[in-house]
Formats: structure tokens, sequence, C-alpha cells
């Protein structure tokens, strides 16, 4: 007899500017759960933060699924941000697949509430989840790990309001043009690209519209824009890197609406690259991953110079799910369609759960006390 298929949450929405992104994600992997191992259950998240229960969850999902706004919607009752009763239906998971993309969902908040509660999911865990979100955080990790990125300056809101000539010429340093960005943030969403000083200012108050902390680093000159998978292997074994994509757009950079709206985006799968540059991309990659201590899944996103200059732009622990998204689309040309990746990604958050418990408590005080003496 066929066993029961597991309970398999699936967390959308957010308080994000990529909720729409977050919603169009879920879809896609809820379609793709197999039936016979998951039931998936959604956990809708407004705008405001405030979670709805699953049957609301699953209304608000049929009701898109036939035409409404791609927005969760608020519950009718200005409850807490989550109930009780929510936080039960929650723990009966078998596991948790986070699909908020961005702010309060792939910023280690949310995994930090899942490991609160016990509960295994996908993907890397808070540390992680916290460092590949905050650009500039990770930027000085990988550079100390002698990874090339881009130069880059940050700057904060104190910053900008006390000397905005100043951070103008500290961002004209790094030459034109330039990209001006949220420091924490996804989809392309507050990105500028600034030509010259005239364009500054209202490039830089965009990017603080989204975070309070701005990253300015320099363009490379017509660079490819090129995509690596990656994804964790089972029993501890080395995290397999994917083959290579390449975007090509008609815009000036890579921004929202070349990424979800405009058809003449090209997906590349396999990009057209030399032997030697895809291996050195997919080693990159793997280095990125170690040195964030990235778990499951993670996109890495380079810029590739005419010249072979490489930098890596990015890291993303909960890449897109989209039919626009290269992730999937990636292990899909490798032979792994989005019914097997999700199996893939949902077994190693339940492995990394159950490796998790084999290790002992850490030990009191007073017992690391007795063993130094010893």
């Amino acid at each position: 007899m066929a066993s029961k298929p597991q309970t398999l949450g699936v967390v959308l929405g957010g308080a994000s500017v990529e909720h729409t992104i977050s919603i169009r994600s879920a879809r896609a992997v809820i379609t793709a759960a197999d039936p016979e191992r998951w039931q998936p259950v959604p956990f809708a998240v407004s705008p405001s933060g405030r979670w709805l229960t699953a049957d609301e969850s699953q209304a608000a999902l049929t009701a898109i699924n036939h035409g409404a706004p791609e927005i969760v919607p608020e519950p009718a009752n200005h409850r807490s941000p989550i109930s009780p009763d929510i936080t039960s239906a929650l723990l009966a998971c078998d596991a948790i697949f986070p699909l908020i993309h961005g702010s309060t969902g792939e910023d280690g908040i949310l995994q930090g509430f899942l490991e609160t509660l016990d509960i295994p999911y996908v993907g890397s865990g808070v540390g992680a989840s916290a460092i590949a979100m905050d650009k500039a955080r990770c930027k000085q990790i990988l550079s100390q790990s002698g990874i090339p990125v881009a130069p880059w300056i940050t700057i904060n809101c104190d910053d900008w309001r006390n000397d905005p000539t100043a951070v103008i010429r500290r961002a004209a340093d790094l030459g034109y043009p330039h990209f001006v960005k949220p420091s924490r943030g996804g989809s392309s969403i507050g990105i500028t690209r600034v030509n010259s000083r005239e364009e500054s200012s209202e490039a830089i108050t965009a990017a603080f519209a989204c975070d309070s902390e701005v990253l300015i680093e320099e363009a490379m000159p017509s660079p490819r824009e090129i995509e690596c998978g990656v994804l964790g292997s089972s029993n501890d074994g080395p995290p397999i890197a994917s083959t290579l994509g390449e975007i090509r757009t008609k815009r000036d950079f890579y921004d929202y609406t070349a990424k979800y709206e405009d058809p003449a985006t090209e997906l590349i799968a396999p990009a057209d690259l030399d032997p030697q540059t895809t291996q050195r991309l997919r080693e990159i990659s793997l280095e990125a991953w170690r040195a964030i201590g990235a778990e499951g899944m993670v996109r890495a996103d380079f810029l590739l110079g005419p010249d072979g200059q490489v930098w890596l732009g990015e890291l993303n622990t909960i890449p897109g799910f989209t039919s626009a998204s290269m992730y999937p689309r990636l292990f899909e040309v490798d032979g792994l369609p989005l019914t097997q990746l999700v199996d893939r990604l949902v077994e190693l958050g339940i492995e990394r759960h159950e490796r998790k418990r084999r290790y002992p408590a850490p030990p009191s005080v007073s017992q690391d006390a007795s063993c130094a003496r010893e």
C-alpha cells in the first residue's frame, strides 16, 4: 500500500517588495510537487506581514488562479501577525518550503522562526540567509575569500542626510557608469544605473526608499550576465554546480522589467562559454557557497567581461521558481525537472533537520570547566 503523502507547507507573499514574485514561485512549486509524496499546504503572508490561515491562503491562491491581482489580501480582522492556530498548522507540517523572496523571508528572519519551531525547512539557515541577503556584508566575505567582486562603497541614511555632496563625490570616484542599489533587496527593485553625477541624487533616494543602507558599485563595461545554480547533496556530500546559463536583455541592464515583463529577454541554457571559463565560474560558485555556509540551494549571478574578467554579483539563497527563473531551468537542462528538484530540496531540508538532532546539546559552563581541569 502506498504511503500517505507528507505535508509540505509553502510560505509565500510577505512584507517584501518581491511579494508578487514570491506568489509566482510558490504557485510553480505547488503545481510541481509530486502528489504521491507531498501534500502542499499554502501559508500566505500579507504585505503587512500578517499570516493567513491555510484555508484563507488556499482561497487567496484560488482567486489569483482565476485572475485576481497577485497580492495576498489582508486578513479581515486586524489580528496579530501570526495566530496560535496558524503556528499549530505549521507544526503539523513535515517540512516547510520558504518562498518569500527578499526581506522577512530570505534574510534569516523566517528561517529563525522555523528553527524556533523545530520544523524542517528548505534552503540555507539563519546565518547564510542573512549574509547573502546583505549585499555589502556578503561582498566583504566573498572578497576576503579571494572571490572577485565589483569595487564598491556603502552609505547609510546618516551619510546621505548629513553630507549628500560628499556621498556623490565618493560615488564618482568609482567612475561612470555605476550602479546604485539597496544593500538588502532583490529582483533588481530600487536599482539604478547612473551615467553621470546629475543622476546620482535621484538614484540614491530611490535606493533608500527600499533599504536603510545603499550599495554603490562599479559597472563592468559590456558584461555578459551568467548564472549558476548550486544544489546541496545528500548525506553530507559536496554540493553540485549546475550547467551555466546566460541572460540577454535589450535593456540597459537586467532590471525588474527585463526579468519578469519583457518578452525580448532571452534565457539561454547552456551558455555558450569555453570549457575553461565554464569550469572557473562553477568553481567560484562552489567557493562562494562554502564561504557563506549555504545549504540546500543557491543561485550565483556573475558578470563576465569581454576580456574574461569575472565578478560575482550576488548570491540568492531563495532563487525564483517562476517560468522566467533561471535556477530551475538550469537543473532541468542537467536532467532534473522541477518535480524532482522540489523532491531533492525538501529531502535535503529534512536530512539537515535530522542530522542536527543527532548532535548532542552543547555542554554547560560547569561541564566546560570540569573538562578544562581534566
